[in-house]
């Protein structure tokens, strides 16, 4: 049986040789499909640094991003935690 995942899943990586800090976030299609608009706008947020060889989409809907903050990756996960908790309340 197949596990569906429902939210994103986050973790915060820092290089071994440069010690830069990222974070990596996988999008489950599930959630997309509810909150794509506020997951959109929080990419299209100036504090979010990424290019097309930090995303990998998948089959089925779903995607994985690699970003850098000039903030804590886990502060910009937490803003967008925030906007798509404002989304619902709407």
């Amino acid at each position: 049986m197949a596990i569906v995942i429902s939210h994103p899943q986050f973790q915060v990586l820092t290089h071994e040789q440069t010690g830069v800090i990222s974070g990596r976030i996988y999008f489950p299609a599930l959630f997309l499909a509810e909150f794509n608009k506020s997951v959109v706008q929080w990419l299209q947020r100036p504090e979010i640094f990424f290019d097309e060889k930090d995303l990998k989409i998948y089959g089925d809907g779903s995607f994985r991003i690699y970003f850098k903050t000039e903030l804590s990756p886990e502060t910009e996960y937490l803003t967008l935690i925030v906007m798509i908790e404002e989304s619902t309340e709407a």
